[in-house]
C-alpha cells in the first residue's frame, strides 16, 4: 500500500487499522467509505491516527458516512500538503482546530455532516489559500481582528447572518468571493432588511442563495456583478420582487418555498422595465396571489419551472407571447393550472412538459 497514489477504504473496521501500522506512504488520495458508524463499540480517535502518520503526502482526503469525524485527531494536522477535505458525517459534534493547521487546504466541504456546534474555530482565519468554504447550515464564523481575511476565498456557503458575518462583509474580509450562501434565523424583519447592504464590499459576486430572508432593502452593488439568485423562504414581498427586477445583469432565478412551514405567499408584479436579462425563471412550492406582467418585462426568458405551485392569477397568454421563450416545465400542476394548460395552444418554437403528463380525457 505505501506505492499506491489512491486509498480507498470499505466498511473499514477501525480496530483493524489501528492495531497494524502502517509504512510511509506515496499517497496522494485517501477515501474512506463508512462502516464505522454502525460498531456498537466506543470510538476513539486511533481509528484515523495511523492513516494521518503515514500519508502525510496525500492532497485529497474524503471522509464519507463516518460516524467518527466528531474524533478527528490532532494528527490531521500532519497532512500539510492537504488541498481537498471533505467530511461527510451524520454526528459530527464540532469542527477541531488542527483542521486549522492545514496551511495548503483550498476546499473544505462540510455540506453534508450534521455539526452539532454552530461555530467554526478562531483558528479558521489562518487559512489563507482557502478557495472553497461548504458548510451544511446554519454556521457562524468567529470574529478576526481588523488585519486578517480569506482574501482568495470564492465560495462561502451556510454561513448565518449575524451582526458579526456583518461586519466582516462590511471590512471586506472577503473581497473575491463570487458565490455566497446566507442563512437567517431567529432575526426580525426590520433587521433582515438592512443586513445585504453590508454586501457593498462584494465587487465579484455572482451567485446568491439566501434561507429564511424574506426582505432586504435595494442592493446596489449587485446591480453589475449578481447573474444568479436563488431565495427559499416562507414568503416574498412586491417590495423584494421590485429589487430583484431591478440587477441588470440577473439570469438565473429561482424562488422557492418551505413546505415544512407553511405555505409560501409571493406577489409577482413586473411592469416594463423588470427582468431585462433573465433567462430562467424558478417557482417552487409557492402561493402566488398576483402576477402582472406589463408589455416588454421579461423579454430575455428562455426558460420557465414551475412546481407544485398555485396561483390565484396567471398571466399564461402574456407570457407565451414572449418570443425568446423556449421551454416551459409544469411539474405537479394544480387542478385548476392543468385545465388551463390543457386549453393552451401551443406556439412554434416553444416546448412545453407537464409531468404528471395531462390527462385528455378530464374536462
Amino acid at each position: 500500500m505505501c506505492k499506491s497514489r489512491r486509498i480507498s477504504i470499505h466498511h473499514a473496521n477501525y480496530l483493524d487499522i489501528s492495531s497494524n501500522p502502517c509504512e510511509p506512504s506515496n499517497c496522494r488520495s485517501l477515501v474512506s467509505l463508512g462502516g464505522v458508524d454502525t460498531l456498537k463499540i466506543p470510538l476513539d480517535k486511533s481509528y484515523l491516527k495511523p492513516l494521518c502518520r503515514s500519508n502525510k503526502l496525500v492532497r485529497v482526503v474524503e471522509l464519507m458516512n463516518m460516524g467518527i469525524c466528531c474524533l478527528i485527531p490532532n494528527e490531521i494536522e500532519n497532512l500539510i500538503h492537504l488541498k481537498y477535505l471533505s467530511i461527510q458525517s451524520c454526528r459530527l459534534h464540532v469542527i477541531p482546530d488542527s483542521i486549522c493547521n492545514l496551511w495548503n487546504l483550498e476546499m473544505l466541504d462540510m455540506r453534508n455532516s450534521t455539526i452539532k456546534s454552530k461555530f467554526l474555530p478562531k483558528g479558521i482565519w489562518k487559512l489563507q489559500k482557502l478557495r472553497h468554504l461548504y458548510l451544511n447550515g446554519s454556521t457562524c464564523l468567529p470574529r478576526t481582528d481588523n488585519r486578517v481575511g480569506l482574501p482568495n476565498l470564492q465560495v462561502l456557503t451556510g454561513i448565518v447572518i449575524n451582526q458579526v458575518i456583518e461586519s466582516l462583509f462590511a471590512k471586506a474580509k472577503f473581497p473575491s468571493v463570487r458565490k455566497l450562501g446566507l442563512y437567517s434565523l431567529g432575526l426580525t424583519d426590520s433587521t433582515k432588511s438592512g443586513l445585504l447592504s453590508s454586501l457593498l464590499p462584494f465587487r465579484h459576486l455572482q451567485t446568491l442563495k439566501t434561507y429564511r430572508l424574506n426582505e432586504f432593502s435595494r442592493p446596489i452593488s449587485f446591480e453589475l456583478t449578481l447573474t444568479k439568485i436563488t431565495i427559499v423562504c416562507t414568503g416574498l414581498s412586491s417590495g423584494v420582487m421590485r429589487v430583484l427586477s431591478s440587477l441588470t445583469n440577473l439570469r438565473v432565478l429561482k424562488l422557492v418555498g418551505t413546505i415544512n412551514e407553511g405555505v409560501s405567499k409571493m406577489t409577482v408584479n413586473c411592469d416594463e422595465n423588470s427582468f431585462h436579462q433573465l433567462e430562467v425563471f424558478k417557482m417552487a412550492n409557492v402561493d402566488v396571489s398576483e402576477w402582472t406582467m406589463g408589455k416588454g418585462a421579461m423579454p430575455s426568458l428562455q426558460r420557465l419551472v414551475i412546481e407544485r405551485c398555485e396561483f390565484t392569477e396567471m398571466p399564461i397568454n402574456k407570457l407565451w407571447r414572449l418570443t425568446a421563450l423556449q421551454d416551459v416545465e409544469v411539474l405537479h400542476p394544480s387542478p385548476k393550472l392543468a385545465m388551463t394548460l390543457k386549453r393552451l395552444q401551443m406556439r412554434d418554437g416553444c416546448k412545453l412538459q407537464v409531468y404528471p403528463p395531462l390527462d385528455p380525457t378530464t374536462n
